[in-house]
């Protein structure tokens, strides 16, 4: 389908919506004042569905008439307003007969053949052609309006006659003057089209009798509408949606400025028309602007639903406020705030000075409007103080969370964002620290996949080097128990043994740490007693510990110190260390190691001299493969004491290393169970 068509349905749903609200409106306003008209405030309303005879349409026209000939007979009109007054009467034809005679001035106006006291019936009521059963008589004392040869009572309040009396009714003086003067209009009863003028009777009672048909299919008309309405309401909802667009861009004040204007104007001309209402055709101009200012009012309560918020924020000081904060954009941040602060300074410097001028003028002349502007500049100005103490606060909290937030990056939480409104004056600050927030997430990731891919590697090559080696070193040993061999042969196969057991020890190192930097190492965790654990390990490395000249001082306890732990893994955390003191430490010195409760804690330690300068940190020792003894004038790996790290951290232990000049102490501190 068209892409034009498929936008323009909403519009066209749209506007068969508001024909229909139109048109229902407009008629259920008639029905109700019709409902409600038991005083003939009303009037006109129910005319085009009453007798045209009975209707007040019918006898404001025929009042009209009869105060114009009443003033005729009064004498205050001149020859020309004689002359018009009797074309207008002729006008209508044979549809009325009338007579004016004012016997004082000789003054007689008719269309009837003889005069009023040859009409008269025994000094009472004229008698009239036949076919004339309606009229109005003026007698020179009193008003009479006779219908089928009976007065009718023009003081009810129904009766639709109150607001038409003549004059002698309302002012009394009037009948002095028109003691020897006789008015009569008679209406014919079946009204005719006059061939040579345009009757008025004939003509409205025609539009009546079509206005009354013209309601009825109003009506029909307005509920097809309406229940078309209803099935498409999600377009009749779209066009509302751009309405609400469209009138969401006018500030607050003109929307106010706006509606009051609508509501001035809706009610002033139908207070016109109302005044009008004597005639049925004026009955749809006195609605109309009512249901033009009930719609902008629409239009101002779908904007109020869909935007919310925003129909009251968005007005001229807000505006206002936004584009300073975009000129404020072109300067450094404790620049702007500088900027805002004396701008807030000499504003309000302004508008006081304004307030008070506006003040002394109204005191001095006594007016209120002058006052009302006085307070309402008064008004702006602290408006402007609050809309500044509240941005204030806002910025102050922000930088609270950015602090706070830069707290958290530095105890190493990189997932949590730092999120600030669009306009907050950190927001800037906000969207850097993110990116460098995420440009350190994603060089750490980098990191720990380098990481895994250097343990991947060294576990593969590992497991690779493992097969071949076995296979040297099982030759090896065959080639050592080989009798008669010469003793040179013998040296080279004994540091070929010596070499490829250092060779599968360290495979095995490697092996062993990454698996543990995997966390694909198994662990059978279980109640082991650590003091019985280091003297087992010194045990089994008595030859070498002998065998290096050093002094071994043990403070171990003689009762259990149990913890939860690895067997095996601690086992070979302590062959670790016990292996580095062995290498590293000073000939003939002495090496400690002790065991001892920390409240809740068991702290074992081991302490040697280094027979070397240790110009290196905790943390550089303990990298993988870095050796304290830069010359390497000892064997080894430079993998023990990560492996030892590594090793006591998955069993639940901590393991820290101190160096104080040649002193070296590696702590390892477990809960104890």
């Amino acid at each position: 389908m068209d892409t034009k068509l498929k936008k323009s349905k909403p519009f066209k749903v749209w506007i068969c919506f508001f024909l229909a609200v139109s048109i229902l409106a407009g008629l259920l306003a008639i029905a109700l004042i019709a409902l409600l008209d038991s005083d003939g405030v009303g009037r006109g309303w129910k005319d085009p569905f009453l007798d045209y005879r009975d209707s007040v349409s019918f006898k404001q026209r025929t009042a009209d008439y009869f105060d114009m000939m009443f003033f005729l007979a009064l004498g205050s009109s001149d020859s020309n307003d004689l002359e018009s007054s009797k074309n207008a009467l002729d006008e209508e034809g044979q549809n009325i007969k009338y007579c004016v005679v004012n016997r004082d001035s000789g003054l007689i106006l008719k269309n009837i053949k003889g005069d009023l006291s040859s009409l008269s019936n025994s000094g009472k009521m004229p008698v009239l052609p036949e076919g004339y059963k309606y009229f109005w008589y003026f007698d020179g004392h009193k008003l009479w309006v006779i219908d089928d040869g009976k007065p009718v009572d023009i003081q009810r309040m129904d009766s639709g006659y109150r607001d038409n009396l003549l004059p002698t009714e309302r002012y009394p003086a009037y009948l002095a003057k028109l003691a020897h003067s006789q008015v009569l209009l008679a209406v014919k009863d079946d009204l005719v089209q006059n061939p040579y003028g345009h009757s008025s009777y004939y003509q409205e009672q025609q539009l009546l009798s079509v206005m009354r048909w013209i309601y009825g299919c109003l009506l029909i008309f307005g509920l097809l509408l309406l229940a078309y309405t209803i099935i498409r309401r999600p377009d009749k909802r779209e066009f509302d949606r751009k309405l609400a667009s469209w009138s969401g861009w006018m500030w607050l004040e003109v929307k106010i400025l706006l509606s009051l204007l609508v509501l001035t104007v809706s009610v002033g001309f139908s207070s016109d028309y109302f005044g009008a209402f004597d005639r049925a055709l004026n009955l749809q101009l006195a609605i109309c602007p009512l249901v033009l200012g009930l719609w902008w009012f629409y239009l101002m309560l779908i904007d109020l639903y869909i935007n919310g918020k925003k129909f009251f924020t968005h007005n001229s000081i807000n505006s206002l406020l936004t584009w300073y904060r975009q000129y404020e954009k072109k300067y450094s941040w404790h620049q702007a705030m500088l900027k805002r602060a004396y701008g807030l300074v000499a504003i309000e410097a302004i508008l006081a000075l304004l307030s008070v001028l506006f003040l002394i003028t109204a005191i001095e002349e006594a007016n209120a409007p002058v006052l009302l502007v006085a307070f309402m500049i008064a008004g702006a100005g602290l408006y402007l103080i609050y809309r500044y103490l509240k941005r204030y606060d806002d910025t102050l909290g922000d930088l609270g969370r950015l602090m706070d937030h830069i707290e958290l990056i530095k105890n190493g939480d990189m997932d949590i964002r730092l999120e600030a409104a669009a306009d907050a004056d950190i927001y800037p600050a906000a969207q850097n620290l993110n990116s460098i927030q995420e440009g350190m997430n994603a060089a750490v990731a980098e990191k720990v996949k380098s990481e895994h891919m250097k343990v991947e590697l060294i576990t593969n090559v590992s497991h690779d080097l493992k097969t071949p080696l076995t296979s040297i070193i099982s030759y090896v040993d065959l080639l050592q128990k080989e009798e008669d061999l010469p003793e040179h042969v013998s040296d080279y196969i004994k540091i070929l043994a010596q070499k490829s057991e250092r060779l599968k020890n360290l495979i095995q190192d490697l092996f062993d740490l990454s698996k543990a930097s995997s966390d694909n190492l198994n662990l059978d965790m279980e109640q082991i007693d650590l003091a019985r654990l280091i003297k087992q390990t010194l045990a089994d490395m008595e030859e070498p510990v002998k065998a290096s000249g050093l002094t071994f001082r043990c403070n171990i306890p003689d009762d259990p110190v149990y913890i939860r732990s690895d067997g095996k893994k601690l086992y070979r955390v302590w062959e670790n260390l016990i292996s580095n003191a062995l290498k590293y430490s000073l000939t003939g010195s002495r090496v400690f190691i002790d065991l001892t409760l920390d409240g809740k804690d068991a702290v074992a330690t081991i302490k040697n001299t280094a027979n070397y300068e240790m110009n290196f940190t905790e943390e550089e020792i303990l990298q993988r493969f870095v050796r304290g003894d830069e010359a390497r004038t000892t064997e080894g790996s430079g993998l023990g004491l990560s492996i030892a790290q590594s090793f006591t951290q998955i069993c639940g232990g901590k393991f820290t290393i101190k160096i104080d000049g040649d002193l070296f102490k590696v702590e390892l501190r477990f809960t104890n169970v």
